[in-house]
């Protein structure tokens, strides 16, 4: 599962946290969940193999739905 975020990725969170919509947020969490072999199934590439779940860009999606929940509260 998923670790405390990084820095680099808390930043890249506080960005996009209120630029993207709830929405386009959601869908990022929806498409990048793991395949049966524990890569991600949204970061498909023709010449390499997908990284290990979860990956940078769920990582950043669910740290920016963290963000945007604290701050609506």
């Amino acid at each position: 599962m998923a670790q405390q975020p990084t820095d680099q990725i808390r930043d890249i969170a506080e960005i996009l946290a209120f630029t993207y919509s709830p929405a386009a947020l959601r869908r990022i969490l929806v498409e990048h969940t793991a395949d049966s072999t524990g890569h991600c199934l949204g970061c498909q590439y023709p010449t390499k193999a997908s990284p290990v779940w979860p990956c940078r860009l769920w990582e950043i999606a669910k740290e920016s739905e963290r963000i945007r929940g604290r701050d609506a509260s």
